[in-house]
């Protein structure tokens, strides 16, 4: 058994990736600020979820040595996954300092802190996003880095700080993983399967930046936990960048007929111009975390559709966002272990 510490734990894919480390009979801790970026009361739920299953919740920030130090001693953590970011490529565009304070300095702190309190291994999430305008397709970890959103920056810097770290401190194990797109149940609010979900289950329009021929290498996160369990798990792993995707690539527009297919209801669209900070393309070169981790994603687009169209009709998604400020109080009243 290993004592895993999942920053960012109550968001998405943390959610996700610690209730697959419980079923593995791992130890996990999730650290969260259960910020306000977007709605806190999800990411309770999702909190809330973990510790039902034995988890441990500690509400700290990454921008705090002393809360990270803190949470690592107490619940003895040998293995480190850092998840917590300020997401959003359009939001980094209006808030470019917040993308770089928290995606670098967070993730500055996470790698000094663990290496200086005998934390055994690192895992650090990049994005897709560090790649910029697509060169060829599909990418591998050697395609050009030269990001187009203050988003993409954040996460090459934090990139280039693994980097260094393992040039000054080579015993110290790290791994870096660049996710393509994750869909699935419990996705964000600002992200695209939730939003055209949403839309098309309340008979409201769909904006489209773009034609919707723009495509994405739509990555079901039960591939993307399976990758992060590899890559802190593996020998193999130490010191490496691997992408990690479904390895396919799919237009807006055909992600919208699967929308279209699951849910027996036309999408309402309305088409306007690309934003400036999205790239165009995306499409992973998987071969080699398939060669050295022994990753190999099963789970499609398709099965993300109908995950979260199943998650948003069991919570009644539309009626619980109404209600969370009166739930709210009940979660932020309950008794958590705060550094």
């Amino acid at each position: 058994m290993t004592n895993f510490l999942i920053t960012g734990g109550a968001g998405f894919i943390g959610h996700h990736l610690a209730k697959y480390l419980l079923g593995m009979d791992e130890k996990v801790t999730i650290y969260d600020s259960f910020s306000d970026y977007y709605s806190p009361y999800l990411k309770w739920r999702n909190a809330r979820d973990v510790e039902d299953l034995g988890g441990t919740i500690v509400e700290g920030n990454i921008l705090s040595k002393k809360q990270l130090v803190k949470a690592i001693h107490k619940n003895k953590i040998e293995t480190v996954i850092h998840l917590a970011a300020q997401p959003g490529v359009r939001y980094s565009t209006e808030n470019p300092e917040m993308a770089l304070r928290i995606n670098v300095e967070g993730t500055s702190n996470v790698l000094s802190v663990s290496r200086e309190n005998d934390v055994r291994k690192a895992v650090i999430t990049s994005s897709s996003s560090v790649f910029g305008a697509t060169q060829y397709m599909p990418m591998d970890e050697e395609h050009s880095t030269e990001p187009i959103s203050f988003y993409g920056v954040s996460k090459l810097t934090s990139e280039k700080l693994v980097t260094v770290c393992n040039h000054l401190y080579p015993e110290f194990d790290t791994t870096i993983l660049r996710p393509f797109t994750v869909v699935g149940a419990r996705q964000r609010p600002d992200m695209a399967i939730n939003i055209f979900i949403s839309r098309v289950l309340n008979r409201e329009t769909i904006n489209i930046f773009g034609n919707g021929n723009q495509t994405r290498d739509w990555t079901h996160v039960g591939n993307i936990v399976q990758a992060f369990h590899l890559a802190a798990t593996m020998p193999k792993a130490k010191h490496q960048i691997f992408n990690v995707g479904a390895g396919t690539r799919i237009s807006v527009n055909e992600v919208l007929a699967i929308v279209a297919e699951v849910t027996d209801i036309e999408p309402i669209l309305e088409y306007s111009e690309m934003n400036k900070a999205d790239v165009k393309d995306t499409f992973a070169d998987i071969g080699k975390a398939k060669r050295l981790l022994g990753y190999h994603p099963k789970k499609t687009i398709y099965d993300a559709v109908e995950d979260f169209t199943q998650y948003w009709e069991d919570v009644n998604y539309g009626k619980l966002l109404a209600s969370e400020k009166l739930i709210e109080r009940e979660f932020s009243s309950a008794e958590i272990f705060s550094p």
